[in-house]
């Protein structure tokens, strides 16, 4: 008898079960071979995901730092007491009574005192006045200040005058203090309020082991290090502070590619000396920040890994070895019974069910078999109504969002005008945010009158315009007769929203905010016009339907709002944009005339 005529002999059951014993032997030998490399792969990539979180992390608390003190700057250079101290300043014919006056002084501290420690992470503030003089307040040392910011600082020329300049890394003194300190200086010219002209500056002087104290307890392994460089690859912030203001290449021996390209991860070195090395782009300040973890650390937990894949394997190939062999035998008819059911579907009858009925397991596949084609026709007629509930599941997500951090900013905003001794400002600011949380809640309705829209854009407005004073103005132009006619709630703040901070705030000069509502051709229009940057043809496709590879990176605040509005009422309604890039953004609302 030869071979193929045995196996020809051997009943199926026989052929799987010794067909699976063959398949466990080459499973075991092929796990046991790779386990070792596909586990210290998986390591070493969750290292890789776990390193740029903690960079994207310690990214925005940078951000939010070097934002807040930007805004302290800002407001300590439209303080109108130190506007008023540099004007009269200015206006002197002698330097006599100026800025070294004890007067002068004393009211010069007591407004800095609000932007520094221990009420901010500022260490220290300087102002200089139009003739250059610094004030001899505070702990900053002015002939360190001197030195830094030089004769003619560049935050006071004409180009700069309207945003904080930040220094690099750089030493200095602060007085009752013995040795240097390395600092970062935020420079601000201050422009008078009525006439428009440079009337002196101020500058903010954070230590760079405040930036330290962000990733100082970061690193997940034991043995790495982080490291911030500017655009020089000079080391600027680092744990050891003896590397400070050194070249990284020459400190560390790890040469970095074009770190232009942003988040990336690489590994260098040979054999236990090889490094993980991961960086992230600090785009504000063309900062680049580093973490440099040893392989060899990461990989400690190798060999455990590959002893639980190698038991895992083994039990799940035995499983696999008892299921075939009870199976086996009664495998082989059922099956054809239901495959036969599934090729007639496939050829189009959707209706025909599998006929074999057994209390096995083939029998439960063909009972499931019956009941996910029973499901397929439910869940086909459920996915229209799931459609239509999709816009109003991204209104309620968008009012989730929109809510605490509007709150958050506000509150900041509160304390920082209390902060000023600015107390009508900040009642004002207070009844605004009261009014707009009043509206907003409407007792739960979803759909409220255009005049209850606009008062909540108003109150959310105003308080937009007490931050950012420096960058916008509004104008609201609403024909009664539309008033009393229905909208979908925060149908227009997302749009402003958008308006201010990705139109306004990018523009380098103070812009406006317009809106228009009107009705036309049996239709309610509103629009919404800034004079910001304006978008390109691809930005403006992108904000109302971008497409999936787009969709993380551009907020869905326009995209569901036209989507909750072609929802309630049909596609004949919702957004319209039209922008000139660098020139103006308008977005029109298209609404029915549809009575609350």
């Amino acid at each position: 008898m030869n071979y193929q005529s045995y196996f020809k002999s051997i009943s199926i059951k026989n052929k799987i079960f010794a067909t699976m014993i063959i398949i466990v032997f080459v499973l075991i030998t092929v796990i046991a071979y790779f386990a070792n490399t596909i586990s210290q792969k998986a390591i070493i990539d969750k290292a890789v995901n776990n390193s740029l979180r903690e960079l994207v992390l310690i990214n925005n608390n940078i951000a939010t730092l070097v934002t807040s003190v930007e805004d302290y700057s800002k407001m300590l250079a439209t303080d109108y007491r130190l506007q008023e101290v540099l004007y009269n300043d200015m206006s002197m014919k002698k330097p006599e009574g100026g800025l070294e006056s004890l007067i002068t002084s004393k009211k010069i501290s007591e407004i800095i005192s609000n932007f520094v420690e221990p009420n901010t992470k500022v260490k220290a503030a300087s102002v200089l006045s139009s003739r250059m003089q610094w004030a001899d307040v505070g702990y900053a040392n002015n002939n360190y200040a001197t030195h830094i910011f030089g004769s003619q600082p560049v935050a006071m020329e004409l180009a700069n005058n309207n945003k904080p300049i930040w220094t690099g890394l750089v030493p200095f003194k602060f007085r009752y203090d013995s040795s240097e300190s390395n600092v970062f200086a935020v420079s601000k010219a201050v422009v008078h309020k009525e006439l428009g002209s440079t009337i002196g500056m101020v500058a903010l002087y954070v230590k760079e082991s405040v930036i330290a104290a962000i990733y100082e307890n970061s690193l997940n392994y034991q043995g790495g290090e982080f490291y911030i460089l500017d655009d020089s690859q000079r080391i600027i912030s680092s744990r050891n502070k003896s590397l400070l203001h050194k070249d990284f290449t020459d400190k560390t021996s790890i040469s970095l590619p074009n770190l232009d390209e942003g988040e990336m991860s690489f590994i260098l070195g040979k054999e236990e000396e090889k490094l993980l090395v991961s960086t992230q782009r600090f785009e504000p300040l063309n900062w680049t920040i580093i973490s440099v973890i040893p392989l060899e650390v990461i990989t400690m937990e190798n060999k455990e890994i590959y002893q639980l894949i190698i038991r895992t394997g083994m039990l799940c190939l035995v499983f696999a070895l008892g299921i075939s062999f009870f199976l086996s035998r009664s495998i082989t008819k059922p099956l054809l019974i239901l495959a036969s059911t599934m090729r007639k579907i496939r050829n189009g009858q959707m209706n025909v069910r599998s006929t074999y009925k057994s209390t096995d397991e083939i029998g439960h596949l063909s009972d499931g078999f019956n009941s996910l084609m029973d499901r397929i026709e439910a869940l086909v007629a459920k996915n229209a109504e799931e459609e239509r509930t999709k816009g109003e599941i991204e209104f309620k997500l968008l009012q989730s969002q929109v809510k605490p951090h509007f709150l958050y900013n506000t509150v900041e905003t509160i304390i920082s005008l209390i902060k000023l001794n600015m107390k009508s400002e900040a009642i004002a600011a207070a009844k605004y945010m009261a009014n707009f949380y009043n509206i907003s809640l409407s007792r739960g309705n979803d759909v409220i009158s255009i005049r209850e829209e606009m008062k909540l854009t108003e109150s959310y407005l105003e308080i937009q315009q007490l931050r950012y004073v420096e960058y916008m103005d509004y104008k609201m132009d609403i024909d009664e007769d539309i008033m009393r006619y229905a909208t979908p709630k925060l149908m227009l703040q997302p749009i402003v929203e958008n308006a201010i901070y990705h139109g306004l705030k990018r523009k380098k000069e103070k812009g406006s905010l317009h809106i228009v509502g009107y009705q036309q051709k049996g239709h309610i229009i509103i629009e919404v016009l800034d004079n910001g940057v304006g978008m390109d043809k691809q930005q403006i496709e992108q904000l109302l339907e971008p497409t999936v590879e787009d969709k993380r990176n551009v907020s869905f605040g326009a995209r569901s709002v036209n989507r909750r509005i072609k929802m309630l009422y049909g596609d004949r309604f919702g957004l319209e944009v039209e922008s000139v890039f660098g020139s103006y953004t308008k977005v029109i609302i298209h609404l029915p005339l549809k009575e609350l």
